[in-house]
């Protein structure tokens, strides 16, 4: 399968370099309320920040509705969600954060993978129940569920952009009375506009994001957003390509009245006797959700061939005066994942060893990021190699390892603390791979144990070592 490129775009002039306490490393795309950046937080923990168009906050009360949305959004848990974490109505700017996922979107799996097998999209319909559960119980409804909106992990999918979508409805339906929403997976009630739209408007969406999921179409298509809303009111769903152990689920979500649609629980309740303790997931899907977590996820099903290049600041004096060289340093933050920012540091001053293979060459002393060359330099040399993106951090830092020289291809098994990670990154063309480290818990349930960890990568006889310390 074709390596997944970062979807990060750079900061453009007018961006903003910080929000709140969060460090901005790039665009992620623009969502139903504003622009959408990935920020890092002091202790390394990425975040999705969104922040609120001009034309909202000129709506009569609309910070105060606001800040009652993202109030009752924070009360929102469960595993399936992607929690607001952090917001401030009050700035200039209003703005919220949620946690970040590195994982394609349900529109991006199912483009490049093709339809789900039926067990796939139970194990589907039964986390997004479970998320839209958490959801209602907040007391807020979706109004936006669709494929981009989910995103698809090994552990369960995510449904994202919830919270505050009932804000931006009120303030786009005063400017254009119109129904705001995604006309293909839209309700019938929610389509008319004009009354209230309840949680049973997010079933029928689901059941819309379920047929997708199941067939590659929605139920009802059209050229136009009219011709959807004019079939959408007119003529059942399109079930054409679902399969029949599927047609009760899907049209149990998609009745007309929204009295007769089932609640999430009910969905609950109907698929408990299913074993999901494994994604049935089709090896392809698999293989595409780990490539997301080696080099990004993507939130729109949009990809890039490359990684975004971003300058930092121009070094000391003192510190030109010291270097042998300017080589391109990965400055790595990732979700289960490396999500990679390329920049441009100082090489020849690390106290911290560069391993090329065998055990570490020297004690893990504090200094400067170990430094692997990218760019031109990055192609099979035969000598594979590790490094980690810092030295040393604290109990929530995603650590970083950036491979080189190993063969292309090549799928890499990654050891910490002797364990096994169940995700074996890809090599690209350039022999390169990254991987981040128990984003997923798949070394530690929890956060990272405190002390000096060393990391293993091996790929057939090819061996490369290296570590990094965790400060309590």
């Amino acid at each position: 399968m074709t390596s997944v490129g970062s979807l990060i775009e750079p900061l453009a002039r007018r961006d903003p370099k910080r929000i709140g306490s969060y460090t901005l490393l790039g665009r992620l795309g623009a969502g139903a309320m504003g622009q959408v950046y990935l920020g890092r937080s002091a202790a390394g923990r990425l975040l999705a920040v969104k922040t609120i168009r001009g034309e909202f906050v000129g709506e009569p009360d609309f910070r105060n509705q606001f800040a009652q949305e993202v109030a009752a959004a924070r009360r929102v848990s469960g595993a399936f969600t992607a929690p607001v974490v952090a917001a401030d109505p009050d700035a200039e700017t209003p703005w919220l954060a949620t946690s970040y996922v590195a994982a394609p979107s349900l529109a991006q799996l199912v483009r490049a993978c093709g339809p789900l097998p039926p067990a796939a999209v139970r194990w589907l319909a039964a986390g997004c129940a479970e998320a839209l559960d958490s959801i209602h119980e907040a007391g807020l409804v979706h109004r936006d569920l669709k494929p981009s909106n989910v995103l698809i992990s090994l552990d369960g999918p995510r449904v994202i952009d919830f919270g505050v979508a009932r804000v931006a409805e009120r303030a786009a339906s005063a400017q254009t009375r119109h129904a705001v929403g995604t006309p293909a997976y839209m309700a019938p009630e929610q389509a008319r506009g004009g009354q209230p739209v309840t949680t049973a408007a997010d079933v029928f969406s689901l059941g819309s994001t379920l047929l997708f999921a199941a067939t590659g179409h929605p139920p009802y298509q059209g050229d136009t957003a009219t011709d959807v809303l004019v079939r959408l009111a007119t003529e059942p769903p399109d079930l054409s390509g679902l399969a029949s152990e599927l047609e009760d689920l899907v049209l149990w979500c998609l009745a007309r009245e929204p009295t007769s649609r089932p609640a999430p629980g009910d969905l609950l309740r109907t698929l408990a006797g299913e074993d999901f303790t494994v994604a049935p997931l089709p090896s392809t899907a698999r293989s595409l959700i780990e490539d997301y977590g080696q080099v990004g996820g993507d939130t729109d099903g949009s990809t890039f061939d490359s990684l975004v290049i971003a300058r930092p600041p121009r070094p000391p004096a003192n510190w030109r005066r010291r270097a042998n060289r300017v080589v391109s340093a990965v400055v790595a933050i990732g979700g289960v994942a490396g999500l990679l920012v390329l920049g441009s540091v100082l090489g020849g001053s690390s106290q911290v060893p560069v391993q090329t293979g065998g055990s570490a060459q020297g004690p893990l002393l504090p200094g400067p990021p170990p430094v692997p060359v990218s760019g031109a330099t990055d192609r099979p040399t035969g000598n594979p190699a590790i490094v980690v993106n810092q030295p040393f951090g604290d109990r929530d830092t995603v650590f970083v390892v950036h491979g080189t020289g190993w063969p292309p291809g090549a799928r890499i098994t990654m050891r910490l603390g002797g364990q096994v990670s169940p995700a074996t990154p890809t090599v690209d063309r350039a022999g390169t791979f990254n991987y981040a480290i128990n984003q997923n818990h798949e070394f530690f349930p929890g956060r990272l144990p405190p002390g000096i960890l060393r990391v293993v990568a091996t790929s057939g006889s090819a061996r490369a070592e290296t570590g990094f310390r965790v400060d309590a």
